[in-house]
């Protein structure tokens, strides 16, 4: 009975993710990245960002729709990365904050939500948290056991203050946080080692074996679960088992997962874009998760990892879902033909920072290789055009120029020129107000070494990276 109540799960659990691809791109692209394991000490699903495990029994039972709307909430969490900042707060108390940010944003997508479940719009999930009602001693322990509280978080929620302050816009919270959460083992990712299971054990039924001390039947020693709204839990990823499937564990890099988030969520608005389905306050709402936290490179490899389009391959089946026997496509990316780099050489370029751009764009280019790199000087004119291979870029850009700023000959050489890139990097002081009348027909990154820039100069169209002294981005 187990075995064929875990063969008809997986397979709805794959009807499931065809239908996010499908209806909701976004995250469905999200979910695809993620191996999903049966698992049946969860209430519905769950995530730590790495995996979604999920309860056959619960994906029998429930209905297709609130299936993906669970799916999509944690994949949405993981975004906002719920599951590398919650530090020491109470893991209980987070899980029904993270359900309540989320399900503003997915119910806005097109979900829907279960009955009884809330939503709080426009807080982070840090101002979720401190509007909930602290347990009382005896509710919910220190050690993250959710046997109880489910129902006196929903009570809790139901009666904290719902308005918004004003600056709720974005889901950042404490930089602190993050970096808490990496070594935060309190009730909430502590994995039971006393409890390993043969790794040959099982019956064979078309089952993967878990990475995360799971044993044949999909089991697992991850904390115990804790749901209250029935919409997906999101776990911290503070450590996870090793690859081989051993019982050994690994401290998470926090910086390079949320990394890696932040390029999953805007290659999966890409897909979306392309699509026409890209949810509108979601965006919003990814676009600046976090970017205060990201150093300026990050920003800039990710704008041209970007301009590569990203879509689904049927043809070429997700190797992470192979061994569970599920068929569902790869996202494969197209090649780069052109990126323009146009550089402001007017006399109030500093050398160091120039240098320092120009070595990220050296190494992102031989990465996402292009077909070539025009690179163009401009200062009040044209003053030098020159196009490289990706790996042929110089170690070192000779400027030319010097004079005052203008930012409309390099615009207009590419228009006289044919050339349309799939993004355009424009490195620059912004102290200028000559912009192109009309915005080109492609992406352009105002590259800004120097303060951002007031209402007369500000940039009509494009996105900014503004590097500051320390080194950080704001786009």
């Amino acid at each position: 009975m187990a075995a064929r109540v875990n063969r008809e799960s997986a397979l709805r659990v794959s009807d499931c993710v065809t239908e996010l691809l499908r209806k909701q791109p976004f995250f469905g692209s999200l979910v695809l990245r993620l191996p999903l394991r049966p698992d049946p000490t969860r209430e519905t699903l769950a995530t730590d960002g790495h995996e979604i495990r999920y309860s056959p029994q619960w994906v029998a039972e429930t209905e297709a729709h609130l299936i993906e709307t669970a799916m999509a909430r944690v994949v949405m969490a993981c975004a906002l990365k719920h599951h590398t900042r919650r530090g020491e707060r109470d893991p209980e108390r987070w899980q029904m904050a993270s359900q309540l940010v989320t399900h503003a944003l997915i119910r806005d997508a097109g979900f829907t939500l279960p009955p009884d479940a809330e939503a709080w719009d426009d807080l982070s999930v840090e101002q979720a948290y401190d509007r909930l009602p602290t347990p009382d001693d005896g509710d919910s322990g220190d050690d993250g056991d959710a046997s109880s509280g489910a129902g006196s978080a929903g009570a809790g929620a139901g009666a904290a203050d719902q308005s918004s302050p004003d600056d709720g816009d974005d889901d950042t919270g404490d930089p602190s946080d993050s970096a808490n959460a990496a070594n935060s083992n309190d009730g909430n990712q502590d994995q039971d080692q006393d409890g390993g299971h043969d790794p040959d054990e099982g019956d064979g039924d078309d089952q993967s074996q878990g990475t995360n001390g799971q044993d044949a039947d999909g089991a697992s020693d991850t904390p115990p679960s804790h749901d209250p709204s029935g919409t997906g839990e999101v776990m911290d990823a503070g450590t996870r088992a090793g690859n081989d499937g051993d019982s050994a564990e690994t401290p998470v890099d926090v910086a390079a997962e949320e990394q890696a988030w932040d390029e999953a969520m805007h290659q999966a608005l890409n897909i979306a874009r392309a699509e026409g389905k890209a949810p509108g306050r979601v965006e919003e709402r990814v676009k600046g998760a976090h970017a205060s936290m990201l150093d300026w490179r990050s920003l800039l490899r990710r704008y041209m990892t970007d301009a590569a389009k990203s879509d689904y391959s049927w043809s070429l089946p997700n190797r992470r879902f192979i061994d569970s026997g599920l068929y569902l496509p790869s996202i494969r990316s197209e090649g780069i033909e052109t990126i323009a780099v146009i550089v402001d050489t007017s006399g109030s370029l500093p050398a160091a920072t120039l240098a320092g751009f120009w070595a990220e764009l050296r190494e992102v280019a031989a990465e996402i290789r292009p077909e070539r790199v025009v690179v163009l000087q401009v200062d009040a004119a044209l003053q030098d055009a020159v196009e490289y291979a990706p790996d042929e870029l110089p170690e070192e850009i000779s400027v030319k120029g010097r004079g005052g700023t203008d930012f409309r000959p390099g615009f207009e050489w590419l228009d006289e020129q044919g050339i349309q890139p799939a993004v355009c990097l424009y490195f620059t002081d912004m102290e200028c107000s000559s912009y192109p009348e009309a915005e080109p027909p492609f992406d352009v990154i105002w590259v800004n070494y120097s303060s951002p820039p007031s209402d007369w100069n500000r940039e009509p169209w494009g996105e900014r990276i503004d590097i500051d002294p320390g080194g950080t981005a704001r786009p």
